[in-house]
């Protein structure tokens, strides 16, 4: 039986500074970076959302929300019309609270008024910086097949990323037993293996939250009326043995990118048809902001293994395992190479490029309206692992371009 919109509240949490993520969060909130040449990293759960069937969505922010804020009303102020809302709320001082959200828990909890008024049964709690396709009606039919009063989605993890995630132990029948956020060693979460438990991939054997929660909102209230400020690590935990909770377990594709690697790995997977591509198939792409550009032009250049968003002007010699965003403007002699270009927001004024000529780009994220002088090589060959620079940035090897930096002529990293 499906779920009535009307039943289900979405929260999608806009998170904090996004410190891990600077400096594309340089001027934008996380959920406003940008992703696959012509996205939004919010346009993902919000595409989950609307193919779910649920339309009743608040994104909750604090740190420079106007982007993220100008981007919702482009994008989806039309397309919700009657039939619900996508609203931001952002963080504000009222006559009862004069701090900011002080967490993810505490993000919800100052928001509660909000929820309280649109009297849902269900409130599905998620986040605004992970790349992924799920439809959120199989989760609510496992929730009510099961008798939950919460469930956690969790994908299967390798070893090597339980330092990421929380992990969750179940019993056979999916009941969470424990959670532990974030353990340093195997060793500490040897015991929450599902070896012996359920049936999972051979290299996956623990189950590592998504951080998506669903609550029944009565439920979502006594949780929350303490003073924990953090989901992760104190409410989820604390509400597994206060609450009857199960685990959704989730197979497919799942990155949380809150880190400049994690995002740039997850653009190249989706480069090569891996990650969320799927999500194309029959006609399907993820929902944004139809900006209506022209084609891109492209003269004398040689592409390969490469996505290129509409608005631009190619001239560049080569481009190779690369995205390319919108309004792109590269001159001649340029060559960009496993690299993300996301592209300009005004149209080209007379036979200006952003990106200059004879050029040389590899392995960095050149973030929007930045310009590059000619003749410069944005190129790690040395293999620097972190760097600081008024121009840049180097993230776990990455260069990373901010936005609308202008990177001198013959200019080199």
């Amino acid at each position: 039986m499906a779920i009535k919109n009307r039943d289900v509240l979405v929260l999608i949490l806009g998170g904090g500074k996004g410190s891990r993520l600077y400096p594309l969060t340089k001027k934008r909130a996380k959920p406003a970076v940008n992703f696959g040449g012509k996205y939004r990293l919010i346009d993902i759960p919000i595409t989950n959302c609307l193919r779910s069937g649920f339309k009743n969505i608040f994104i909750l922010t604090q740190f420079n929300s106007f982007s993220l804020n100008r981007h919702i009303w482009q994008a989806y102020s039309q397309r919700i019309g009657h039939e619900g809302f996508i609203d931001v709320i952002a963080a504000q001082q009222t006559n009862h609270r004069t701090d900011w959200f002080q967490g993810t828990a505490d993000a919800v909890r100052q928001t509660l008024e909000y929820v309280v008024y649109h009297r849902p049964k269900y409130v599905l709690i998620l986040s605004g910086d992970q790349v992924y396709s799920m439809d959120y009606q199989q989760l609510l039919l496992w929730h009510s097949a099961n008798g939950s009063q919460i469930t956690i989605a969790a994908n299967y993890t390798p070893a090597n990323k339980i330092h990421e995630l929380g992990i969750v132990k179940v019993a056979p029948d999916y009941q969470v037993i424990d959670f532990y956020e974030k353990p340093a060693t195997v060793d500490e979460v040897e015991e929450y293996k599902i070896n012996n438990v359920i049936e999972h991939p051979a290299e996956c054997p623990f189950l590592g939250s998504m951080g998506l929660y669903l609550f029944d909102t009565d439920i979502l209230i006594k949780a929350l009326d303490n003073n924990e400020v953090d989901f992760g690590k104190t409410v989820i935990p604390e509400a597994a043995n206060n609450f009857d909770m199960r685990c959704f377990p989730f197979e497919g594709y799942w990155e949380d990118v809150g880190t400049i690697k994690a995002l740039y790995e997850a653009n190249m997977e989706w480069l090569r048809g891996g990650g969320i591509s799927h999500i194309l198939q029959g006609g399907n792409s993820i929902v944004t902001n139809s900006r209506h550009l022209p084609p891109t032009k492209i003269n004398n250049t040689t592409i390969t293994d490469s996505l290129i968003a509409d608005g631009g002007n190619i001239q560049a010699a080569q481009i190779k395992g690369s995205i390319i965003g919108v309004r792109t403007r590269v001159d001649r002699n340029t060559c960009i190479e496993d690299s993300i270009i996301t592209g300009n927001d005004s149209p080209q004024h007379g036979d200006q490029f952003e990106i200059g000529e004879n050029c040389t780009i590899k392995g960095a994220i050149i973030d929007k309206n930045a310009h590059i002088g000619a003749g410069s090589t944005l190129a790690n060959y040395s293999g620097v692992e972190e760097a600081e620079h008024d121009l840049y940035m180097i993230r776990s090897g990455i260069i990373a371009i901010p936005q609308d930096t202008v990177i001198p002529p013959n200019f080199a990293i």
